[in-house]
């Protein structure tokens, strides 16, 4: 049963905490441990505790604020919860230091969730930068 617990924590996390949601920081103010940490792209520094990983989200969702989230797969086992997803959006805002380009980015991501008590723990979250930097004509 703790599986399936985790696995709704999970999907209401990516559909209603997408941070494009209207009441994604009440959800995450639900979901999220105050202590969770976040793992993104593999970067040598996490981002830990629930304010400063809202304040990451608000700077990355600017620069795309129409960005749209597709489910693609989700799987569940013990304390992990892992989904693949599609995001596609038009970078209209500042992103990661770049000014607005204009131009639609489609790509995949996966993000892994580890849950205790019924809270999100730990946050991994990994997509291919290089490909968005291409397709919003930054680099070749």
């Amino acid at each position: 049963m703790l599986v399936e617990q985790n696995r709704a924590i999970a999907l209401r996390f990516a559909k209603d905490g997408w941070g494009t949601s209207p009441n994604w920081r009440r959800v995450w103010d639900e979901l999220m441990a105050a202590d969770v940490i976040y793992h993104f792209n593999s970067s040598a520094e996490s981002i830990v505790g629930l304010e400063a990983n809202k304040e990451f989200n608000d700077d990355l969702f600017q620069g795309f604020p129409d960005l749209h989230q597709t489910i693609e797969d989700v799987i569940a086992e013990g304390d992990k919860v892992v989904y693949r997803t599609t995001l596609q959006g038009t970078n209209t805002g500042d992103f990661l230091g770049t000014a607005p380009t204009g131009r639609t980015v489609k790509i995949n991501d996966f993000t892994l969730l580890r849950i205790s008590d019924g809270k999100i723990a730990e946050w991994w979250y990994e997509c291919n930068l290089l490909e968005v930097m291409q397709q919003l004509g930054l680099v070749s």
